[in-house]
């Protein structure tokens, strides 16, 4: 399973992943209109990573990492 931080107030998303997923990890985030604002792909073998996404404004969004059921987390 996939989990990460719920509330993120410092422009840093922190992701942990387990080990059963691919090497290459590609992700969005979709803002709470719908639109997808981000989009990137996580590379190596990690089990954590974390993602700058300072430039998002406050807000509602969703995660979605390989096409998994999408994350809803909030920026504040």
């Amino acid at each position: 399973m996939i989990t990460i931080s719920e509330i993120v107030k410092d422009g840093i998303l922190e992701i942990k992943l387990p080990d059963n997923i691919s090497i290459n990890k590609k992700y969005k985030i979709i803002d709470g209109d719908g639109t997808q604002v981000a989009s990137g792909k996580i590379t190596g073998n990690t089990q954590r990573s974390c993602l700058y996404i300072g430039q998002l404004k406050d807000g509602k969004y969703q995660f979605i990492l390989n096409d998994l059921e999408p994350i809803a987390f909030t920026i504040l």
